[in-house]
């Protein structure tokens, strides 16, 4: 009987012991909460997906960088979503594409419509637009003193064409008088390095010249065709004009005398040259429909303009100004004009 009761007991105990067990596996270890949101950043529990993703573990410690007190969790850039294919085109930047527009501001006798002639240029790595300036902004710059005028011509410089080539390569400056900037002076420099350093203001890419003063510069930008009056003036003074009077008549579209001066020259050595095309494309468009400049312009740029711009220095082209005469891009220069 004793036997048999001690062999009962002992099932007994091992039937409650697997109960128990059993009993603990249903439960969990870690200790309830009141509210899971009441949760403390510390306790968060983070999901790693990959392990390249683990930017803040500390390698040598294998331990998992600090969390911030601030309760919100560290964000891990993904170094694959920053590889970015496609860049959004940019609105300023360059356009690689060909030149196909010509640089001017058409007028009722240029003969090409903005298809053909703008004031932009965007095209072949090159970008520029120069602002519209205002009869305001003009006068600012207009009335200031200059400091070193150039001498007016003594003798025509077309006798003389291999003493008067163009410098390209130089640039002419503005340089403020540092007592009083109503005055300035006119410079040229090799750089536009040495142009900055000496604090001058680009004026116009090439040498100076007769034309280079500011007040002459106000006659470029205001008047918006040159073509049609100084070929008035020329026309004018054909038949029993004269060299002054022709001068004259420059003058009053606001030149001083020595830019009358090489414009003068310019049109009576064009008449010399160029009289029967420029007779025959009297009263044609300055360009014709292909863009071309009409045989009379074309033939005044072959035979008269490398003296005149090496005399006058400044031109529309090289002082980044529209016209009524377009050009091709690559000859609109890059200049703006503000003299404060």
């Amino acid at each position: 009987m004793k036997v048999k009761s001690l062999l009962n007991l002992t099932i007994t105990a091992v039937f409650v012991v697997s109960l128990l067990i059993s009993g603990c596996k249903n439960e969990s270890v870690l200790p309830e909460t009141e509210n899971k949101d009441d949760q403390s950043p510390d306790e968060t529990i983070v999901e790693v997906q990959d392990e390249n993703d683990l930017e803040g573990v500390d390698e040598e410690n294998d331990a998992p960088a600090e969390v911030p007190d601030d309760g919100t969790e560290e964000m891990v850039d993904d170094p694959e979503e920053n590889d970015v294919d496609e860049v959004p085109d940019d609105p300023f930047t360059p356009s690689d594409e060909p030149c196909t527009v010509l640089f001017g501001r058409p007028s009722e006798d240029t003969g090409l419509g903005p298809d053909m002639c703008q004031p932009l240029c965007n095209c072949e790595g090159k970008f520029f637009e120069p602002p519209v300036y205002t009869k305001e902004m003009v006068d600012k710059f207009s009335g200031k003193i200059l400091k070193n005028p150039p001498d007016p011509l003594t003798s025509d410089p077309y006798d003389k064409p291999d003493d008067n080539v163009p410098q390209h390569d130089k640039f002419c400056g503005v340089i403020l008088d540092s007592d009083d900037p109503e005055y300035y002076s006119l410079a040229t420099y090799d750089t536009l390095e040495e142009l900055e350093a000496d604090g001058a203001i680009l004026t116009h890419y090439g040498a100076c010249g007769l034309c280079s003063p500011l007040n002459n510069l106000a006659v470029y930008i205001l008047v918006g065709d040159l073509t049609g009056p100084v070929r008035q003036c020329g026309l004018d003074n054909v038949i029993g004009g004269s060299k002054e009077k022709n001068i004259e008549c420059l003058m009053k579209l606001g030149f001083d005398y020595p830019c009358a001066q090489i414009w003068y020259y310019n049109t009576s050595h064009t008449r010399g040259k160029c009289w029967a095309p420029c007779m025959a494309a009297l009263n044609q468009p300055y360009h014709k429909p292909d863009g071309s400049l009409n045989d009379c312009i074309q033939c005044d740029e072959d035979n008269s303009g490398d003296v005149f711009k090496a005399v006058a220095g400044r031109t529309r082209r090289n002082t980044g100004l529209p016209a009524a005469l377009c050009r091709p891009c690559y000859e609109a220069l890059p200049v703006f004009h503000f003299y404060d």
